[in-house]
């Protein structure tokens, strides 16, 4: 079964959460794969799982914001105006594809979509980008193959983290620039037209859905994900030694 989720804005740190109970969800095949879409309540920084806390201080902007930590790797996400997915799946069972193709896959779904709204946009190619220390402490400033671009600008990235036979792979879509990230210019800037989450969801899922040859039926989290979404809260995203674990 192929659920659909688009949720309220919630704090960083429960929507973190919750992609980690959904991945749970889809390794026990309670809900083999799961589409979700969220938003934030206050403008949050969340760190890819890799980089140092102390490297926050290379973004003073962001310095006022909220601050969770990821488990999928990647540079750090200013999320304020944007939009930000989830797909929670099992890579054995029958929508599955090799883990790495899910990337182009969603990728290239959005960019379908916005070229119905006459935004032509594209995936950057492999090659070139620096890798290690040298990447640039946010994620929109580096580049990895499938980003989406339009021009040379940066609107979408996403990030994968395997469990026990499953896939977790979340990102963002950057809908307008923020005062915490203002070197960054979002899509409704880029396009010259207002981007609306709710019109964008549909159409975007209605792309992955061709994509995939299935149908998501629109679902809410289970009390058994919203327990498990809870007991990640305790233990993992909202403690101290998980965000300053590096």
């Amino acid at each position: 079964m192929a659920r659909l989720i688009v949720d309220s804005v919630d704090s960083g740190i429960w929507n973190m959460s919750v992609d980690e109970a959904l991945l749970a969800s889809a390794a026990s095949d309670s809900f083999p794969t799961t589409l979700r879409f969220y938003q934030w309540d206050k403008a949050t920084l969340s760190l890819g799982y890799f980089q140092q806390l102390g490297d926050r201080a290379q973004h003073p902007a962001s310095g006022p914001c909220c601050l969770v930590r990821r488990t999928t790797g990647g540079g750090a996400i200013l999320h304020h105006h944007e939009l930000t997915y989830s797909l929670t799946t099992s890579v054995k069972n029958r929508l599955s594809r090799a883990a790495e193709d899910f990337y182009f896959l969603v990728h290239e779904a959005l960019v379908a979509t916005l070229a119905k709204r006459n935004i032509h946009c594209q995936l950057h190619e492999p090659g070139g980008s620096p890798s290690g220390s040298s990447q640039p402490f946010l994620c929109f400033e580096r580049r990895s193959p499938g980003d989406i671009l339009l021009g040379q600008t940066k609107i979408a990235g996403s990030a994968q983290r395997r469990h026990k036979g499953c896939l977790l792979q979340h990102g963002s879509l950057l809908l307008a620039t923020s005062s915490y990230a203002p070197e960054l210019t979002g899509l409704e800037t880029l396009a010259g037209a207002q981007m609306m989450p709710n019109d964008l969801v549909a159409d975007w899922t209605f792309a992955i859905e061709k994509s995939l040859g299935t149908r998501f039926e629109s679902g809410q989290l289970t009390n058994e994900e919203i327990g498990g979404a809870k007991s990640f809260v305790r233990a993992k995203f909202g403690l101290e030694k998980w965000t300053a674990r590096r």
